[in-house]
């Protein structure tokens, strides 16, 4: 069964969206470039985000690039300071 990820940005904490923006990834590639985007739309860096989640510059470029040993609660994470709530479903469409 195929696992797909849903993104959502919080309009709430971006007041150009009046409502959710929804994304459907299948790879953690995917998350990293939707992730990237909405960095790169709120204006910040990566070391602004690094500074934000607690993390290192690395780290954020590898949730960026969708490497494989990084760990979900950290994609998570970033996710959410982002604005952006992951729903993952296995096996189910969307």
């Amino acid at each position: 069964m195929p696992t797909r990820i849903r993104l959502l940005t919080r309009p709430d904490l971006d007041p150009r969206f009046d409502q959710p923006a929804r994304t459907t990834c299948e790879t953690l590639v995917d998350v990293g470039r939707v992730l990237r985007t909405r960095r790169r739309e709120l204006g910040w860096s990566q070391d602004l985000a690094a500074e934000v989640c607690g993390f290192n510059q690395r780290m954020i470029s590898e949730i960026e690039r969708g490497a494989r040993r990084v760990a979900f609660d950290r994609v998570a994470l970033y996710a959410s300071r982002l604005g952006v709530d992951i729903v993952m479903t296995i096996g189910e469409k969307l």
